[in-house]
């Protein structure tokens, strides 16, 4: 009869442990850009204007670069992400991948890190205005894969 007492108990101490990592996620808006996406409720924005948006709540941190101009194709992404996290430290064993359609943006996407953090690079395009390129970065602690994964798959036009 003990027996399941205790599995009960570590099954629940398991539960209350692993809550810990479990983000709540809210939806923000950048209207600068017209793009929603969804980070957890418990974020602090520390820059926000036209030029880059930036939040983190400590376990993850999230930056938005946009860039103007390069009017890229779906073809060119690959490589303009590929130098673009080079450039800002990010190593990776894999080479970056395509998104058919990431909520109605081109989406083209590397996974590594930096700085001692598993980092993912975003490059981010609306087929319809190729003239902007929205770089998205972010990093996070170990056990916070889930969260950094949601967040990525959650940009959308608005």
């Amino acid at each position: 009869m003990k027996k399941p007492i205790v599995i009960a108990f570590v099954a629940i101490i398991m539960l209350i442990a692993n809550q810990g990592f479990a983000q709540d996620l809210t939806t923000w808006t950048w209207d600068t850009y017209k793009m929603q996406f969804d980070v957890p409720s418990n974020f602090k924005v520390i820059k926000n204007n036209a030029n880059v948006f930036e939040a983190s709540n400590g376990n993850i941190t999230l930056s938005i670069y946009p860039r103007k101009g390069q009017n890229l194709t779906y073809g060119k992404m690959q490589n303009a992400i590929i130098s673009w996290a080079n450039q800002n430290g990010l190593t990776s064993d894999t080479g970056a991948e395509y998104l058919e359609n990431l909520n109605g943006y081109w989406g083209c996407y590397i996974d590594g890190s930096a700085k001692g953090f598993p980092t993912s690079a975003l490059l981010l395009i609306d087929p319809d205005y190729t003239d902007i390129s929205l770089y998205v970065w972010i990093s996070y602690r170990e056990g916070y894969e889930d969260t950094a994964v949601a967040m990525l798959k959650s940009f959308t036009l608005q």
